[in-house]
């Protein structure tokens, strides 16, 4: 049976504002409108798997596997999806800083949000599996 989540909400409404973006401005480059749709069209394949039951089966299992490991390889998977959102955050603001905020550059940032959300979507599934 397929169930629809926060996530799926959030992958659906990511991968619409990247197409209205990469359609409504006709100035930006052919690779940067590429890969804005791109990012669109991954969000909504994720989207679509993640209504599916096998999706958090298999990061739930991902779980109980890091569990069995080295205690160093935890600490490494528990710290990953934060270090992704840190660092896709601070290089997307460095960007935006450093070209003033231009349309370019917020299009170049909002690229980076396919990784945050499935960073979050990792994030909320451990700790729904610690409880």
């Amino acid at each position: 049976m397929r169930q629809f989540t926060l996530f799926t909400l959030l992958y659906l409404a990511t991968g619409v504002c990247l197409m209205a973006i990469a359609l409504q401005y006709p100035e930006i480059t052919p690779n940067l409108k590429a890969t804005l749709l791109l990012n669109a069209g991954l969000l909504y394949l994720v989207a679509v798997l993640s209504t599916f039951r096998f999706w958090r089966q298999a990061a739930r299992q991902s779980q109980g596997r890091l569990h069995q490991q080295a205690a160093w390889k935890q600490n490494f998977v528990a710290i990953a999806p934060w270090l992704v959102i840190a660092l896709t955050l601070v290089t997307s603001l460095s960007n935006l800083l450093a070209n003033n905020w231009t349309t370019e550059a917020l299009m170049k940032a909002s690229s980076g949000l396919p990784l945050i959300l499935l960073s979050a979507e990792q994030l909320f599934i451990r700790s729904q599996f610690r409880q």
